[in-house]
């Protein structure tokens, strides 16, 4: 009798459908998230309401997370975790110059800042609360850009290409400038009379004189 051999089709390097719906799901629930705690806040939103904005039932919210905490820090992570992608750009690790990276630093941030309006809503309200949550969010979400630009400014002192400053409030101002120019832009022009201008390159050239030329020294070595 001849023997017919069946083989198997391989399926190697796919995820099984299940998990590929679970993630998928997830996703879903998390940008849903995202744009109800951008319009309510931590305390205006609700699970429910989550779950209708994402087209899935309630028992899928916990499913995916524990409680409605679990799922805001998720949504912030998530949110972050695109952020922190900026550090993997060669100029930072490469021996360029402290106004380079700033440079790049500032542009990148003001890219981001378009991209993502409903977390800026979102840490708007958190921060302007003085909510509990400052130290997680310190410890769990800005401490390694603050640690990358900090080092970066450090080495621009070390090296005399900036002034010995403050780390602390130069890395709050840089990033306030960008952060603070967008929250205000929807009343500019009731001030100006014109709307802001903030392109990637025009208002990343203008953030970048203004700080950099208000930190730069004289060219000599620092003393560490």
């Amino acid at each position: 009798m001849q023997t017919i051999s069946i083989r198997k089709k391989s399926h190697a390097g796919r995820r099984p459908k299940a998990l590929r719906e679970n993630t998928g799901t997830r996703a879903a629930i998390l940008a849903a998230a995202r744009s109800v705690f951008a319009r309510r806040g931590f305390e205006g939103t609700s699970n429910r309401e989550v779950a209708e904005a994402a087209g899935v039932n309630n028992a899928m919210i916990y499913y995916h997370f524990k409680d409605k905490k679990e799922l805001y820090r998720a949504v912030l992570a998530d949110s972050f975790a695109a952020w922190d992608r900026i550090w993997e750009s060669e100029i930072f690790a490469s021996g360029a110059s402290t106004k380079e990276k700033i440079r790049k630093y500032i542009e990148e941030l003001i890219r981001f800042q378009h991209g993502n309006e409903d977390l800026r809503r979102i840490l708007s309200m958190e921060l302007a609360c003085c909510s509990k949550s400052s130290k997680w969010l310190a410890d769990n979400l800005f401490s390694h850009s603050y640690r990358k630009l900090a080092d970066i400014l450090k080495q621009g002192i070390r090296s005399g290409e900036i002034k010995k400053i403050d780390v602390t409030t130069a890395v709050a101002t840089l990033t306030g400038m960008i952060i603070h120019s967008f929250i205000l832009r929807p009343i500019s022009t009731y001030l100006g009379g014109k709307e802001l201008d903030l392109s990637v390159s025009r208002f990343g050239a203008f953030v970048t004189e203004l700080f950099f030329e208000g930190l730069k020294a004289d060219g000599k070595p620092n003393a560490r």
